[in-house]
């Protein structure tokens, strides 16, 4: 099976917000071009909040964030 990456920008993320919230692994690209890889575990206003692999907690806000991406499986 292939897979397939979904960019969300940082001006789309609100509405993405409820299916971001659904994956089981995200990447968070900030806009000092830090990558962060964990489960978004909530939002607020502005804000997400990430839980890394290691069980580290990183909040940040919508201004901070460049892209969020995901991986699909390709249906071929």
């Amino acid at each position: 099976m292939g897979k397939r990456q979904v960019r969300i920008f940082r001006k789309n993320l609100e509405e993405h917000l409820p299916e971001l919230l659904l994956q089981s692994s995200v990447q968070v690209v900030l806009r000092s071009k830090a990558v962060l890889n964990g489960v978004l575990s909530s939002s607020g206003p502005a804000m997400l909040a990430l839980q890394d692999f290691r069980f580290g907690k990183h909040t940040f806000a919508f201004n901070d964030v460049e892209e969020v991406i995901y991986d699909i499986e390709a249906p071929y």
